[in-house]
């Protein structure tokens, strides 16, 4: 027998977790699913005791109060699996599920997908080398795995997690050679100082970051980035130039710094792949990360009774994910009645002007964050692009000048996103390079499209396909 659940929550972080504990807590029938062993997502992941920190942060703090809350909610907790597909029904929605000590499938009439984000990956020569990896999966090894990927490091890329993965390699004893951001934040972030000084909490936590890295020795460079890393079996050096204002590099800038770990992270993108499964409508905003579901005032997508929220849905950060999360509980509770409309309207108003703050934050991430369009001319021709396939720079130009003209044809033609990672690794920098190839043809990122998906949404093994067929009811 397949359970059902008035609401099925996709993903456990600050958004997942907030929709979680609001429409339990109305008394909606609620399940939470989520891959990792515990709620909290990336961002409210803790540094292990391990690891020398002299200090605990607010997001720190409340981010373990509200793990607490939510496995103390009503709601099922289905953790440490892996959502593979979705499969619309008449009254709801089929859910395949793969896990140790899990059920194959659950059913659900309204979803809420809280799927969160990855690092915008950037190819340049040498990215695929052993000791190069993200600034998430530095954090992962680091709050998760406890282990400290290198000894001497140098972190690039554009946004605050590059600031934070700074003072967390730090503080786990790496040697951090330099910290480059790609951007340049000023004179943009003048007219943004409002916003940040409503932003107390953020500054207090960046205050502590920047102690941590000034204390270090750390030089913060600002206006520069990484262009290429170097080694034979891993990553040996790392070079690193000055770009103007578009991200490309200025001839004779460079400096090499001898490193046994790379890490590399332009800002995020929006995990869709469930919302693409279901062929939800989705808009291009590149400040948002990219592709976005578009959503009506209640967060609701394009698919009646499927919401998306948080940063899986436009990135705005860990604050307005949750206030997104709480607004959907609230919807949901409202439309299975346990919740009326006034009441859900008063809940509503309550969170407007912080809701409002956090989105002029979410103006900002966007305005100074949003990788510059040159870094797309960082790789070369031999340059890896697709790591699953092993498709080079080079061999997606050679399929543009054959006619190739969306990120679907290219992929028909040259294999790309067609391995283990469904195209997360390569999709930002595939369609860049078809943009920046079709500059003068008049194509634009919307008619370069994104990668279709289809399940399994994972890798899964052929046994557990083979016998992942629903039990009759």
């Amino acid at each position: 027998m397949i359970e059902t659940f008035e609401l099925a929550v996709i993903g456990g972080g600050p958004a997942g977790m907030e929709a979680t504990k609001t429409a339990s807590g109305f008394g909606v029938r609620t399940v939470m699913i989520d891959q990792y062993p515990q709620p909290g997502g990336q961002y409210y992941m803790r540094i292990p005791r391990t690891f020398k920190v002299d200090y605990e942060n607010k997001a720190e703090t409340d981010g373990r109060k509200l793990v607490n809350e939510t496995l103390n909610s009503s709601a099922l907790k289905v953790l440490n699996c892996l959502v593979w597909g979705l499969f619309q029904e008449d009254a709801g929605w089929l859910i395949g599920l793969y896990g140790k000590d899990t059920p194959k499938y659950v059913r659900a009439k309204n979803l809420i997908l809280a799927n969160g984000t990855y690092d915008t990956p950037v190819a340049f020569p040498g990215w695929t080398l052993p000791g190069v990896i993200t600034c998430g999966g530095t954090l992962t090894l680091l709050k998760n795995q406890r282990v400290a990927p290198g000894k001497r490091a140098l972190v690039s890329g554009t946004g605050p997690l590059v600031f934070s993965v700074a003072a967390h390699l730090i503080a786990a004893g790496v040697e951090v050679e330099a910290v480059c951001e790609a951007n340049h934040l000023l004179p943009r972030g003048i007219k943004h100082t409002f916003t940040m000084l409503r932003q107390w909490d953020r500054l207090v936590e960046g205050a502590s970051y920047m102690k941590t890295i000034l204390g270090a020795g750390t030089p913060y460079k600002i206006g520069w980035s990484l262009v290429e890393a170097r080694g034979q079996e891993a990553v040996e050096q790392a070079v690193i130039a000055r770009v103007d204002r578009k991200g490309q590099p200025i001839p004779g800038s460079e400096k090499i710094y001898d490193v046994d770990l790379v890490v590399s992270g332009y800002l995020l993108t929006p995990n869709t792949g469930l919302l693409r499964m279901i062929d939800c409508e989705m808009t291009y905003q590149p400040g948002k990360g990219g592709w976005i579901p578009v959503r009506d005032a209640d967060y609701q997508t394009s698919i009646p009774g499927v919401y998306a929220v948080g940063d899986g849905a436009g990135i705005g950060g860990a604050e307005n994910s949750r206030l997104e999360g709480k607004i959907a509980g609230a919807v949901i509770a409202r439309n299975c009645r346990y919740l009326s409309l006034s009441r859900e309207k008063q809940f509503r108003e309550e969170l407007q002007a912080e809701l409002a703050q956090q989105t002029r934050f979410g103006i900002l991430l966007s305005d100074l964050f949003t990788p510059p369009v040159g870094l797309v001319n960082l790789p070369k021709d031999d340059t890896i692009i697709c790591r699953c396939e092993e498709i080079s720079l080079g061999e997606i130009k050679a399929a543009v000048k054959m006619g190739a003209r969306s990120i679907g044809e290219v992929k028909m033609l040259t294999r790309t996103g067609m391995g283990n990672c469904q195209g997360r690794m390569c999709e930002h920098s595939v369609a860049s390079i078809i943009a920046h190839e079709l500059a003068d043809k008049g194509i634009t990122r919307e008619e370069i499209g994104y990668y279709s998906i289809r399940p399994p949404l994972h890798p899964l093994p052929q046994s557990f396909l083979a016998e992942a067929v629903p039990d009759e009811d």
